[in-house]
């Protein structure tokens, strides 16, 4: 039998953070144009929910001995997303969010998962994403900047 702990602390982190819901792109590698440059694909879009904070000052260190820079979130999900692995060929997933309650989506490049815990058994993962300049524009969304979707619970994707 084993202990989470995280369930035991849960509605206490949700009276003060509660859960956002994002897209979650998994990466299926690229493909190449004419000119020869790499161009990603990804897989169709899921909502998942997460538990967004900022980097804690010794993630922060962490983070910079790993020489990662930029707008950095960390995340919690109930999933296993890839950070960018070059060795194995795999990641760059994409979680697509707004920065602050309010504003545009933006794309968030997951470069780190830092923890994961039983995910396959309904377990967590911590992960660090850095923002990019790049800003998602086929998400259809509410008037007030919800995710809408289809019957399935997929977000629905203009075209």
């Amino acid at each position: 039998m084993s202990l989470n702990l995280h369930a035991t602390v849960r509605a206490a982190i949700q009276s003060v953070n509660p859960d956002r819901t994002v897209a979650y792109v998994q990466s299926t590698g690229y493909t190449r144009n004419s000119a020869g440059k790499q161009i990603p694909a990804y897989a169709a879009p899921v909502l998942v929910q997460a538990q967004i904070q900022p980097p804690s000052a010794r993630d922060l260190r962490h983070l910079d001995f790993l020489n990662i820079q930029g707008t950095i979130r960390t995340v919690f999900l109930f999933s296993n997303p890839q950070g960018i692995d070059r060795i194995d060929a795999r990641g760059g997933d994409l979680l697509v969010f707004p920065q602050f309650s309010g504003a545009p989506l933006d794309n968030w490049l997951i470069v780190r998962p830092d923890e994961t815990w039983d995910v396959g058994q309904g377990g967590w993962s911590k992960l660090f994403a850095v923002l990019q300049t790049d800003r998602p524009t086929n998400y259809v969304l509410d008037s007030q900047g919800n995710f809408i979707t289809d019957s399935d619970g997929n977000p629905v994707l203009s075209s």
